[in-house]
C-alpha cells in the first residue's frame, strides 16, 4: 500500500512535468509561428488602436536605437523597407531585430504590442504613407485597384502625426 506522503509527492512531481512539458510545447508553438507573408501584409488594415501603441513603441524604440551605437551602421528602418519590393523579407529581418534586441522587447513589451504586429503595422503605414504622398502629389491620380484604400484614408486623417512617428525612427519624405 502506497502511503499519502508518497502519493502526494508523487502528484507534485507529475503536476510540475505536465506544467514544464506544457510550457515547452507553448514556447514551441510561438517560436514556430509562420512568418508573415505577402497575403498577411495585403489584408492588413491599419487601426487606431493599434497605431496608439504603434506610436508608445516607437518612441521608445526611437530612444532605444539612438543610445545604442549598433545601429548607427545597421539602423532599424531603412529605405528597403519601402523600395525593395520584397516586403516579406524585409518583415522577416525587421520581426528577427525586435525580438532579438533586448532593448526593443522591452519597448514593445512596455507599450503591449508584439514584434509581428508592430512590423505588420510598421510596413503598411510606410506603404500607405507613400501612396497618399504619391496620391497628394499628383504622381497617381487614385488608389490602385486591389490595393487597401482604407490604409490611406488611415494616413489621411492622422497625417501630422504619422510624419513624426516615422521621423523620430527616422523615416523622412
Amino acid at each position: 500500500m502506497i502511503s499519502s506522503r508518497t502519493m502526494n509527492s508523487t502528484i507534485r512531481v507529475t503536476a510540475a512535468f505536465c506544467v514544464g512539458a506544457a510550457t515547452l510545447l507553448m514556447a514551441t508553438f510561438v517560436r514556430a509561428q509562420a512568418p508573415i507573408d505577402v497575403y498577411e501584409l495585403a489584408d492588413y488594415r491599419l487601426t487606431t488602436d493599434v497605431f496608439e501603441r504603434f506610436v508608445q513603441a516607437s518612441g521608445r524604440i526611437a530612444d532605444a536605437t539612438r543610445d545604442d551605437s549598433s545601429f548607427t551602421y545597421a539602423p532599424l528602418f531603412t529605405k528597403d523597407v519601402a523600395l525593395a519590393g520584397d516586403a516579406v523579407a524585409e518583415a522577416a529581418g525587421l520581426v528577427a531585430r525586435l525580438e532579438n534586441h533586448p532593448a526593443l522587447v522591452a519597448a514593445l513589451g512596455s507599450a503591449m504590442i508584439t514584434p509581428r504586429e508592430y512590423t505588420k503595422f510598421a510596413i503598411t503605414l510606410i506603404a500607405a504613407h507613400l501612396a497618399h504622398g504619391f496620391l497628394a502629389a499628383g504622381v497617381l491620380p487614385r488608389v490602385p485597384a486591389g490595393a487597401p484604400t482604407i490604409n490611406v484614408e488611415f494616413v489621411k486623417a492622422h497625417e501630422a502625426d504619422i510624419t513624426a512617428v516615422l521621423t523620430s525612427l527616422g523615416i523622412r519624405d
